[in-house]
């Protein structure tokens, strides 16, 4: 059974498409797929160290695009109720799209302070709050893919604003496709200790990454191996 498309919409310079195929789900973006219900190990593995490197039992997490939803459930799953989640979702249509079509109701109930906000994640690293843990899921890695606005993030200056948003020992992940040089260069000159690890996903020929920046260094040597 082919991917059948349920909505479409031209959001911040690029076309989203929602689409559908045995109660599962997929996001494209401008023709390239995003994420897709039948294959999300990288982002529950995402969710699951984040809740793991947390300095806190009961963390501030910021997470960094909704998608369609699987890496705040590991989350959740992994905090449940002694945690707060906040997630930063540029789209309008994918915050719709995740309540009208994705969301399990049980899920969210289990975590009594989520708030999922209409928002570019740039805005919230500008205020003053400090998070234990931000996840940015947003692109195909430190690279803008939905909108070029993006690209202000992996900037010098946006990973500067990142260091600052983070509590004294708090930690960033972010998932990726490839591997950057360039943007592991430009977190460790924002203060960062960076490492990179290759998730291994159920094909043989599909390698993801997930880059643990730890404002901390010594806690940059201590995160757990992500390939299964």
């Amino acid at each position: 059974m082919p991917w059948a498309l349920i909505e479409s919409v031209t959001e911040n310079d690029a076309l989203l498409e929602l689409y559908g195929k045995d109660g599962m789900f997929m996001i494209r973006a401008n023709g390239l797929e995003l994420m897709n219900g039948f294959c999300h190990e990288s982002e529950t593995a995402l969710g699951q160290y984040a809740a793991q490197l947390a300095p806190s039992r009961k963390p501030r997490v910021l997470v960094g695009g909704l998608g369609l939803g699987y890496t705040i459930a590991a989350l959740i799953e992994a905090v449940g109720a002694v945690g707060t989640i906040t997630v930063a979702e540029l789209s309008g249509a994918v915050i719709d799209w995740f309540h009208r079509y994705v969301k399990s109701s049980a899920l969210l109930e289990r975590c009594t302070d989520l708030r999922i906000v209409h928002a570019d994640v740039m805005q919230l690293l500008a205020a003053d709050d400090r998070y234990d843990v931000i996840v940015l899921d947003i692109d195909n890695g430190p690279e803008p893919l939905v909108t070029a606005s993006n690209a202000a993030l992996y900037s010098p200056a946006g990973l500067r604003k990142l260091y600052a948003s983070l509590s004294e020992n708090g930690i960033a992940l972010l998932w990726s496709g490839f591997e950057s040089t360039t943007f592991a260069a430009h977190a460790e000159e924002a203060g960062f200790a960076v490492t990179c690890e290759p998730f291994e996903r159920s094909r043989a020929d599909l390698y993801h990454y997930i880059y643990v920046l730890a404002k901390s260094p010594d806690r940059g040597e201590s995160h757990p191996k992500t390939k299964n």
